[in-house]
């Protein structure tokens, strides 16, 4: 029997059992019973149910506290026929074997019946503790009496049993049914699926990852990693996949990652993976799940994507670029041609020349960092006010054409991990919409905030045109824009590089009040 369905059986023992004991301890002191008696059966009840309470809801021996139960109930009748010999109490014997049917055992109904036996003999054998004078047979009535009820309780156990049988067969009929369909399911998935239990053996895998792991002809379950590399080479291409399997286990959430996969001689596909892990109830490790999708094709668009908004960027920046660099080579060509007039180069002009010409390689720097195609280069940690300030650069010769004033408020930003170019890229965005929106004669103010223990805040309000409350839903989709030329891609790939920083970005805005736009980059 289940331990848990015997523990709950008795809990519903001891509990009849009280009930009894109180019961018995209420008539008594009904009846006016001498109060040493009620004393003394007051004690021992107290005893008897409280030791048997003990091991039951300590859950001590839960299946030898059965057995306890049972003499416990052997003791309640035998009290109760001792100090109130009349022919009801005597036949609680019966009821007694009824209620340990419910264990549906027959080991605690056979050993009652045996108790039952000894009771009865004891008071049948004096018969002037009954109040009914004693007859020949009467004996035999009553074992004839205990055999009927044993039978009773007999066939009652085995019925209960076949319902049991019974059901769990149709429950198992259904389990199995729900593998199969949920089988049949994961198999017509075009993506990797398998599952590990809390050892790293494999339990099942669906078609998709036996074709990727060439493992269909192999009996995969129940084999650790070690097994499988070691009796399939192509296999061991794969160690990356499993690498990270604890930090799944020690997060207990889903964890999700992007993973390079060989998939065929000298082909590799970019895979999203998501590890989910389940645990028992007692906080055990369990099964983990493991799905991954092949997003190649969907990387190659998006960073197609990524790349064109980038073009049209850099090619918005141009003008100002070139605007940009114009001062500083004017400058320089006019202490070139003093030079050249008075045939000697002054020191101090030599020095302005100078940081002209890196004030100029630091914009171009710039400028072709945002041109280069995106090479999906890898994120290093970032101070993201010296991001701030770069971009900041780039915009200085528009804003100055337009009389747009730039406010900023920069804290000593917390280190990022991130790509620096992407995380350029949306700002340039935001601060490209704010100057369009703005027009001419404005200002855009740009704050940058530590969140405590969380990442970087960076906030940019501007105070043009603002946007309508039904325009600002959709503002992010495809191919909306609320420019007369816009593409609507710019916000699209903002919010996916943001996305990809595991970040957020919020858009508030009101017509003719202006716009604010708050980026979250968490710090892990």
């Amino acid at each position: 029997m289940d331990i848990q369905k015997l523990h709950n059986k008795n809990v519903l023992l001891i509990s009849i059992l009280w009930g009894c004991f109180i019961l018995c301890m209420l008539v008594q002191i009904l009846k006016d019973k001498d109060p040493l008696f009620i004393s003394i059966l007051f004690g021992s009840g107290i005893l008897v149910c409280g030791t048997i309470s003990i091991f039951v809801y300590k859950k001590i021996f839960i299946e030898q506290t059965m057995y306890l139960c049972v003499l416990g109930m052997s003791f309640v009748t035998f009290v109760l026929i001792d100090n109130e010999p009349v022919i009801a109490n005597f036949y609680l014997i019966f009821l007694v074997i009824f209620i340990l049917s419910l264990y549906q055992d027959y080991r605690p109904v056979i050993l009652m019946s045996i108790l039952s036996i000894f009771i009865g003999a004891h008071f049948y054998k004096y018969e002037d503790r009954l109040n009914y004078t004693y007859r020949e047979g009467d004996f035999s009535y009553f074992l004839f009496t205990l055999s009927v009820t044993f039978l009773v309780a007999f066939l009652q156990i085995r019925y209960s049993r076949a319902v049991e049988r019974n059901d769990n067969a149709q429950k198992e009929e259904v389990r199995k049914d729900n593998e199969q369909q949920i089988l049949a399911l994961i198999n017509s998935m075009p993506d990797l699926i398998y599952i590990q239990d809390s050892t790293g053996r494999f339990i099942e895998m669906n078609e998709y990852a036996k074709d990727l792991f060439k493992l269909k002809d192999m009996d995969y379950r129940n084999k650790q990693l070690d097994e499988l590399f070691f009796e399939n080479v192509w296999f061991r291409n794969f160690h990356n996949c499993f690498a990270n399997d604890e930090i799944s286990w020690e997060k207990g959430t889903p964890y999700r990652f992007e993973l390079d996969l060989s998939i065929g001689d000298g082909f590799s596909a970019i895979f999203d993976i998501i590890k989910v892990p389940t645990f028992n109830t007692d906080g055990s490790r369990k099964n983990l799940l493991v799905i991954g999708r092949n997003i190649t094709e969907q990387k190659k668009a998006s960073d197609l994507l990524l790349r064109s908004e980038k073009l049209a960027v850099v090619g918005e920046l141009a003008a100002g670029v070139a605007h940009e660099i114009r001062n500083p080579l004017t400058s320089i060509k006019g202490f070139i041609q003093l030079a050249n007039q008075v045939r000697e180069f002054n020191p101090d002009y030599v020095q302005i020349m100078l940081s002209e010409i890196v004030r100029i390689e630091s914009i171009v720097s710039e400028y072709l960092s945002l041109a280069k195609p995106n090479q999906n280069s890898p994120k290093s940690l970032q101070r993201m006010d010296h991001l701030v300030k770069n971009v900041v650069t780039l915009f200085e010769s528009q804003t100055n054409l337009r009389n747009i004033m730039i406010h900023s408020e920069l804290d000593q930003s917390y280190q990022i991990m991130s790509n620096p170019n992407e995380i350029k890229q949306v700002l340039i965005n935001i601060f490209q919409n704010a100057i369009e929106a703005i027009g001419s004669n404005g200002d855009i103010f740009i704050y940058l905030r530590n969140v405590p223990e969380s990442g970087v805040e960076i906030i940019f309000i501007d105070n043009g045109c603002g946007i309508e409350e039904e325009r600002l839903k959709k503002i992010g989709e495809p191919f909306f824009s609320t420019k007369e030329k816009g593409t609507g891609l710019g916000l699209l790939t903002s919010n996916r590089i943001i996305e990809k920083h595991n970040g957020t970005i919020k858009i508030t805005s009101e017509v003719n009040k202006g716009t604010e736009v708050r980026v979250f980059l968490p710090t892990s």
